[in-house]
């Protein structure tokens, strides 16, 4: 772990600003750095307790997640386990962003309830391939296209996927083989894939990881089929924030 003690001066200029420690070398933050308004502010208010968690990368993951999460070696883990890359680069980036990371952290404790492996690395597959919006509560924000009498374009009868509603269907009779391109399961995608789909209405809808069953890798990793979603609302584009704002 990287270990930045104690503040000693700082000088900070439009372009960027430099921060002395008891020891090592000054470290600089340049103004195109996500946490440079943050650290700049906190050194003009003076509250330089707080300089080395922001400085410092990954002092700041364990400060923010309250020790919940480590760095190690540049990755990530929580409770002695390495995270998957793309969920640790995620974290990573939510912290230098300055973002809450309570999604992330909901998110890793739903996916963790998923009972297949192979949909969990795959689904870190998926996240990394798209733009990805996560909840609050630890799911995250994909895209379904349905008929204009809202049921599903496929049978166009089966499923009522009005805003609101949660559609689900049992577990085992999901197909849980990524092989398998169509096959059976209720299907979402990522907005490339499911804005060109057949159908009249694009919905979010938002997903529990734990209810991912299969991500074919066809398709550069865009769709899945899963046992349960929740419609959130219609819309005509992608969500391009990285945490869902529910009020949105």
């Amino acid at each position: 772990m990287e270990t930045l003690k104690f503040y000693v001066d700082h000088l900070i200029t439009p372009r960027s600003l430099i921060v002395v420690f008891d020891h090592g070398a000054p470290v600089t933050v340049l103004n195109n750095n996500e946490r440079f308004k943050e650290i700049a502010n906190l050194l003009r208010d003076g509250d330089f307790d707080a300089i080395p968690q922001a400085i410092s990368l990954a002092l700041a993951i364990e400060y923010r997640t309250k020790g919940k999460f480590k760095v190690v070696n540049g990755t990530v883990e929580i409770d002695g386990q390495l995270l998957p890359k793309s969920l640790s680069d995620k974290l990573i980036e939510f912290v230098e962003r300055c973002l809450p990371t309570t999604p992330l952290e909901r998110f890793w404790d739903n996916l963790k309830l998923n009972p297949a492996a192979s949909a969990r690395e795959d689904l870190f597959s998926f996240l990394e391939a798209n733009r990805v919006a996560l909840t609050a509560d630890g799911c995250f924000v994909v895209y379904k296209k349905v008929r204009d009498n809202w049921y599903d374009s496929h049978t166009g009868r089966t499923y009522l996927n009005t805003p609101g509603s949660i559609v689900k269907m049992d577990r085992a009779k999901v197909d849980g083989d990524r092989r398998n391109t169509c096959s059976a399961g209720l299907h979402v995608a990522a907005w490339g894939y499911a804005s060109t789909f057949t159908g009249q209405r694009i919905l979010e809808v938002k997903v529990n990881p734990r209810d991912v069953v299969a991500v074919p890798p066809d398709y550069s990793q865009q769709k899945m089929r899963v046992c349960e979603y929740t419609v959130i609302r219609q819309t005509d584009s992608e969500y391009i924030k990285s945490i869902y704002e529910e009020a949105n």
